[in-house]
């Protein structure tokens, strides 16, 4: 059994190399998959929210009820 130490001293051919360079290349392209699924999700969510009026009244109503407020105090 090989121990960290002696896995690390291990000569890299270049056929090692270039299976490591062609699997880290596949690997970054899912990970700008997965970015650009996460990113249309949250721009359709995003859609969603700001289309509905009902979101803008409760928002409204907010900054309304913020402002009343810090009048009362002053």
């Amino acid at each position: 059994m090989m121990n960290h130490d002696e896995l690390a001293c291990e000569p890299h051919t270049p056929e090692k190399l270039e299976a490591r360079h062609l699997a880290e290349r596949g690997l970054t392209t899912v990970e700008y998959a997965i970015g650009l699924v996460a990113a249309a999700t949250a721009a359709i969510v995003l859609l969603r929210i700001f289309s509905d009026n009902a979101f803008f009244q409760m928002l409204q109503d907010w900054v309304l009820a913020v402002f009343q407020n810090v009048a009362m105090a002053i």
